[in-house]
C-alpha cells in the first residue's frame, strides 16, 4: 500500500480542529528521536510502526505535529486524533483511550552524573528525577509519590539540568541514551541500567482515541493489531529503523 502521508504543521501554533469518519487514520507525533523525527516527510521508529498500523488497518496515514507529548495525549483524549504510538498504560487514560500490541518495550536507563550510584529501585528514593513532560515509566514508578519528581520538557533539557545540578537523574529508554551517547560522553554524564523485576516481555502500545473517527470497532481495531503484532509485522527492521 503507497502511504499518502499528510502532515499537518501544529509546531508553533496549533488549531484545533476534528475530522469526520474517514479512511484516513490521523497519529499525533511530537519530535523525540529516535522514534519520531519531526519534519517534512517524519521519520522514526514510530513512524515506520504508524504507517504498518495503517496498511493493517487499511487506512491512509496521516500525521498532526505536536509541541511535545503531553498535548499528543490531550488531543488523543478530545478526540482529534486517532491515535498515539508508544502510550503506556494509566488508570487516567483509561477514561479515553483503549490499546493495542505494539512492540516489545525497551529496556529503561538512568542518567546521572559520575558520582551517582544507581544499584536498584531503592537507589532512586532520594534522588530528584527529571520526568518528561507527559511521560510515564513502569506502574511502580508511575504510582510511587514518596519519589521526588520534577516535569521537564524533554531529555535533553534534563540533561541540561543535571548538569547545573537542578536535578539528579533522569529516566529515558535506551534507544534515546545510545543516540545521545555523544553528548553523554562529553558532559561526562553515565547511564545505568534500571533493573526491575516487571519488565519481562513487557509490551508498548499503540493508543487508540474512544473518539477516533476510524469506522472500525474498538473490537475490530485491537483484533487486527493484535494479529500483526502476533505475526511479526511492526518489529523494527533495523537499530533505528532509518
Amino acid at each position: 500500500m503507497n502511504f499518502k502521508l499528510i502532515f499537518i504543521l501544529s509546531i508553533i501554533a496549533f488549531t484545533p480542529f476534528s475530522f469526520a469518519k474517514t479512511d484516513y487514520i490521523t497519529a499525533c507525533i511530537d519530535d523525540y528521536p529516535p522514534y519520531q523525527f519531526v519534519g517534512p516527510t517524519p521519520h522514526g521508529i514510530h513512524i515506520t510502526g504508524l504507517e504498518k498500523l495503517a496498511t493493517t488497518l487499511n487506512k491512509t496515514l496521516r500525521f498532526v505535529a505536536s509541541p511535545n507529548f503531553a498535548r499528543c495525549v490531550r488531543l488523543l483524549k478530545n478526540g482529534q486524533v486517532d491515535v498515539i504510538a508508544g502510550l503506556n498504560k494509566s488508570k487516567e487514560r483509561e477514561a479515553f483511550a483503549f490499546y493495542a500490541p505494539y512492540t516489545i518495550e525497551e529496556e529503561l536507563v538512568v542518567i546521572a552524573k559520575k558520582e551517582i550510584d544507581i544499584i536498584n529501585y531503592q537507589s532512586i528514593q532520594d534522588k530528584i528525577i527529571g520526568v518528561p513532560r507527559g511521560t510515564t515509566y513502569f506502574r511502580k514508578f508511575n504510582e510511587d509519590s514518596s519519589l521526588n519528581k520534577i516535569e521537564v520538557q524533554s531529555v535533553r533539557i534534563g540533561i541540561e539540568m543535571i548538569l547545573k545540578d537542578r536535578i539528579d537523574i533522569i529516566i529515558t529508554s535506551i534507544n534515546v541514551s545510545n543516540l545521545l551517547i555523544n553528548d553523554l560522553k562529553k558532559a561526562q554524564l553515565k547511564t545505568t541500567v534500571i533493573e526491575r523485576s516487571d519488565n519481562k516481555d513487557n509490551v508498548s502500545y499503540f493508543g487508540f482515541s474512544k473518539r477516533n473517527k476510524l469506522n472500525l470497532s474498538q473490537q475490530e481495531i485491537i483484533a487486527l493489531t493484535t494479529t500483526a503484532f502476533n505475526q511479526g509485522i511492526f518489529k523494527k527492521q533495523t537499530k533505528h529503523n532509518e
